[in-house]
């Protein structure tokens, strides 16, 4: 008989993971489900969403004995690792899988997010960002609570969402632990978990995992690789997304630092670091700490599990400016992802980016061209073929995306033909500069070719993508975009129908009189269509009804709209 298995991984605790919870209705009133269920049809893609309690004994970190010195020239003292200060605390407390249902599908590597609790709950912020690469190149994805105040926030934390379902759950042994000591512990036991108990996974063999933080959770992370991470390696590459700690200089571990414009404030810019063998730093042009994307991902599940009081309300200067970049940082992101994957196989090393043009000014700034858009860094497509003014840090971590005038555009792009051929021409470069793949790509051209830039038509009030959707307030543009975030399988003509819309929206903000009520009522007719084709897709199982929901109230609220229209 074969002798036990040794443990791979023997100076982290193996934690003791529960069977996946099962879940009510989301019309339970003990809320006896797993907060923000994904809005993703995962099942028609292939894949399931499973939550697991993880308990076990963690050890408490306390200060660096040594803090290290790291310049742009290097590390110029030792980097000691975090004291271990207390050990053998328990904890409880959850983590949610999203996972290949076939083994086939499985590329063998999952993503370890570390969920960020900068608004008292956890957000997945890398997942809204990532999760079309992680679905389509076959991923699995984890989602760790390992800190205290998205479990405890007396507001918004998981206690107070369902005290049935997450009332036991404690990462500060009765708060005897302060400053979430145990969370970098906690998320080594995640990965163990995920690395070693067959159940987490459903028997997917995992040969790699790469950790990530966005912005808060990014900061912990940069801490972890720092500190924690060398004492029991146990993840094999690390994403750092919209937070630029200063990272050790002899970290073996590849590592990548996604950044928006938003970071480049006097103190980023100052202590930014140059590349290593296993370092890269992205700086992106025109994108935001906090983009629209950011918004609509969690629109649905907050309007679900928060309600609509908790939903948040974007203002930069009361109203007066459009926020939100929508310059995909996304497809950065992915491309951070393929990357270090890749790294981890076979050794090769990730593309370095050119840095973001500096002002000369003192404080140091961002440089920016005639239309207020930045210089230098990744440029995207939406740099190269402008049609607003993006600009990271004119709302602080939202950003302000101001829409050029129809005047701006036309002088621009005379054709619709030239807009098209000048986006396929950048995407084909961030192609081969390796900061977009192919299929991002693909789909930026396909929203090129959607877009009525070069149509000789006014996009107005109802039909601007600006700012955010709100009760009270939405666009055609706006519903395109979040149409497009649930990458509907079989959605074509869900997306055709949001098209007309938008078209026939632009066409009566163009004209007048009786052309444009014609238009108006074509208008409404497609958008009518949209709503009973979005619920044959929920009958369907290709979009889930809390997706559903938004959808089509974006829909009708456009509707309502147009039907005040004198």
């Amino acid at each position: 008989m074969p002798g036990p298995v040794a443990d791979a991984y023997p100076l982290i605790e193996t934690p003791k993971v529960s069977a996946p919870l099962p879940s009510e209705s989301f019309s339970s009133a003990s809320r006896n489900y797993t907060f923000f269920a994904t809005d993703i049809a995962l099942g028609s893609l292939g894949y399931k969403e499973e939550e697991f309690y993880l308990e076990g004994r963690a050890k408490a970190y306390g200060t660096p004995s040594s803090t290290p010195v790291i310049t742009n020239a290097g590390t110029t003292e030792p980097v000691q690792n975090a004291e271990v200060i207390a050990s053998d605390i328990p904890y409880k407390t959850r983590f949610v899988v999203r996972r290949p249902v076939d083994a086939a599908k499985f590329n063998g590597t999952v993503v370890v997010e570390w969920l960020n609790v900068t608004d008292g709950f956890d957000g997945e912020y890398f997942w809204v960002q990532a999760k079309d690469y992680l679905l389509r190149a076959g991923y699995a994805y984890v989602g760790v609570s390992a800190q205290n105040n998205a479990i405890s926030n007396p507001t918004l934390g998981l206690k107070q969402f369902s005290p049935e379902r997450y009332g036991s759950l404690d990462v500060t042994n009765g708060a005897a632990v302060a400053q979430d000591a145990l969370s970098f512990d906690i998320y080594s036991q995640a990965v163990k978990a995920a690395r070693t108990l067959p159940g987490v996974m459903g028997g997917l063999e995992v040969k790699r995992v790469i950790a990530a933080g966005m912005s808060q959770s990014g900061s912990r992370m940069g801490t972890y690789a720092n500190y924690v991470h060398l004492r029991a390696p146990i993840v094999d590459a690390m994403l750092i997304q919209v937070s630029n700690p200063v990272v050790r200089d002899d970290l073996p571990t590849p590592m990548i630092k996604v950044l928006s414009e938003s970071e480049a404030n006097a103190a980023n810019l100052v202590r930014t670091q140059p590349d290593t063998p296993t370092r890269r730093t992205w700086w992106i042009a025109g994108s935001a700490h906090g983009d629209a994307i950011q918004r609509i991902g969690r629109t649905a599940v907050r309007l679900r599990d928060l309600g609509p009081a908790k939903t948040g309300n974007d203002n930069c200067l009361n109203g007066t400016v459009a926020t939100r970049t929508r310059t995909p940082l996304s497809h950065v992101v992915s491309a951070a992802v393929h990357h270090l994957n890749r790294q981890i196989e076979t050794g090769a090393q990730p593309p370095s980016a050119p840095a973001l043009t500096l002002a000369g000014t003192a404080p140091e700034s961002v440089a920016r061209d005639v239309y207020g858009n930045a210089l230098g860094g990744i440029r995207l497509a939406a740099m190269e073929v402008p049609v607003a003014r993006a600009d990271g840090i004119q709302c602080g971590n939202i950003g302000a995306w101001v829409p050029f005038s129809d005047e701006q555009i036309a002088a621009l792009y005379p054709t619709h033909a030239d807009y098209v051929s000048k986006v396929n021409t950048a995407v084909q470069s961030s192609i081969a500069a390796g900061f977009v793949l192919p299929e991002d790509a693909a789909r930026t051209v396909a929203d090129a070719q959607a877009a009525l830039y070069g149509r000789n038509l006014k996009c107005g009030a109802l039909c601007l993508s600006a700012g955010h959707f709100r009760a009270d307030y939405s666009t055609t543009g706006l519903l395109r975009d979040n149409l497009a975030y649930y990458s509907v399988v079989r959605g074509e003509d869900l997306m055709q129908a949001v098209d007309d819309a938008h078209r026939w929206v632009a066409a009566s903000e163009t004209e007048t009189g009786a052309a444009a009520a014609y238009d108006r009522n074509f208008a409404i007719a497609s958008l009518e269509r949209f709503t009973a084709l979005a619920q044959k897709a929920v009958d369907e199982e290709r979009l889930t009804t809390t997706a559903a929901q938004v959808l089509t109230s974006q829909a009708n609220t456009i509707v309502q709209a147009l039907r005040q229209v004198p």
